[in-house]
Parts: structure tokens; C-alpha cells; sequence
């Protein structure tokens, strides 16, 4: 347990995200502090695009130790990390940092806590060979990546792909995904259910990597057309509130 109260040479840490007041974080890694016994704070702060430079140069005159970004920032941070680690720069996005000395390395564990919880669900049961995404943000590229790295041999990724910028920005993903595995073939497609329906037929796993469902607001299980997919494929959402998603 946490031998004193906290204090001013308390070592801070934060979640920086908008909205950001759902947030678990805040209870996991205060829990894990109070059972370890360290002298730590782990907080969860306001941060968008628009915000996101001030907020991070705050943090680096505050002194944090460590970060956690979430929706919208986890690619806007990206100019503020002085080192990324390997699967953060194919990626180009980062969801936590480490500050050592001063100096900020960017991480990215959705990654490799995407194919966790898959390869948990599915126990080698399903040979996963084509994977179907839903969304192109920070999250839905770590899944990407993790799912070309694993050998997965087709990845279709549904999204809005009407801002030029975002699209272009995730035509670089592609590209620096299709250096590292060749032997991936990465497809994207409009946000419309009815599209989708060809591609789900013969896909082994389904993501939804959109805030779409967050506190049960969207529509995504609604035109979904469940009736497409396989009894056999794994459906997976990034959304943890509420636990269980209308979508799953």
C-alpha cells in the first residue's frame, strides 16, 4: 500500500485526450501506485488538436514522467517525441511516453494489446488470414500493423475518407506498412454497410476502432450487416464504455 499521502516530490503521469473524463486510466494505474507503494500521481488532463501544443509544452515544463494519449492526439503528439520506438514510427502514432531526462520516447502497446486479447478470444481456433477495420485513427493502425506483423494477408479498412488531409496522412501509414510486410494487401472502402458486405464474408476478425458506441452513442450497430459474416469470426471493439457494446 502507498506509505504517505501524496506530496511534492510525488512523481506525476497523465492521460491527455478529449473527451477524456471517461477515462479508466486514472483508477488502474492509482491502484497499481497505492498496491506498489509508489510515490506516484497519475491524472487525467484535457487535450485536442487545437490545444495539443500548449498542452504538451505545459507537461515538458512540468516535469511529467510519463504519458498516455488517446483519441484525437495519439498522431498529433507525434512532433513532440524526441525518440519513437519501432512499431510507434511504422505506425505514426504513439499512445504513451517516457520522459528520461528531459528527453521523450513515444511508445505504441495498442499494438500488440489488440492481437493480446484476439489471440485470447480466439485460442488458435481460427487461422486469421483477413482482417476487417473500422476507422483509420491511431488505433485502428496499431491494429493494422500488429495484423500485417502477425502474416495477416488482407486488411480492409472502412472509414470516412472525405478529409484530404486524413487521407493522405493514412496513404503514408499504408505505404510504410507495405515496406515493412509486403506479403499484406491493405484495401479501404467508404463508410457504407452495404459495401462492406462482399468483404466481411470471408473475413476471420472484425474491429471496430471508432469512437462510434462510446457511452452508446452511434449508429455503427445498426446498418452493420451482421448477416455477411462468418459464425465463425471474431468480433473485437476498442470501446470499454460501456464493457459490452451494442455493435458486439
Amino acid at each position: 500500500m502507498r506509505l504517505e499521502t501524496v506530496n511534492a516530490k510525488s512523481r506525476l503521469y497523465a492521460i491527455l485526450g478529449d473527451p477524456i473524463s471517461h477515462s479508466m486510466s486514472p483508477v488502474i494505474m492509482n491502484s497499481a501506485f497505492d498496491r506498489l507503494g509508489l510515490d506516484s500521481v497519475f491524472l487525467a488532463l484535457p487535450a485536442n488538436l487545437e490545444t495539443v501544443a500548449r498542452v504538451m509544452e505545459a507537461m515538458r515544463l512540468i516535469d511529467l514522467k510519463g504519458y498516455v494519449f488517446t483519441m484525437p492526439v495519439k498522431e498529433a503528439v507525434l512532433p513532440y517525441m524526441d525518440a519513437l520506438s519501432d512499431e510507434a514510427e511504422m505506425i505514426g502514432a504513439v499512445n504513451c511516453a517516457v520522459n528520461e531526462g528531459g528527453r521523450l520516447t513515444g511508445y505504441n502497446t495498442d499494438s500488440t494489446g489488440f492481437w493480446t486479447a484476439v489471440q485470447e478470444k480466439n485460442a488458435g481456433a481460427v487461422s486469421i488470414r483477413k482482417v476487417f477495420i473500422m476507422g483509420a485513427g491511431g488505433f485502428a493502425r496499431a491494429a493494422a500493423a500488429q495484423a500485417a506483423l502477425q502474416g495477416v494477408g488482407e486488411i480492409v479498412v472502412a472509414n470516412k475518407f472525405s478529409h484530404t488531409a486524413f487521407l493522405e496522412s493514412f496513404q503514408r501509414f499504408r505505404e510504410r506498412l507495405s515496406a515493412r510486410c509486403p506479403q499484406t494487401f491493405v484495401k479501404l472502402l467508404d463508410w457504407d454497410g452495404a459495401a462492406w458486405e462482399a468483404e466481411l464474408a470471408d473475413c476471420q476478425l472484425i474491429a471496430n476502432a471508432t469512437p462510434n458506441g462510446m457511452k452508446n452513442q452511434g449508429d455503427l450497430h445498426s446498418f452493420f450487416p451482421y448477416a455477411a459474416v462468418s459464425p465463425a469470426a471474431i468480433f473485437f471493439d476498442a470501446i470499454y464504455d460501456p464493457y459490452h457494446t451494442r455493435f458486439l
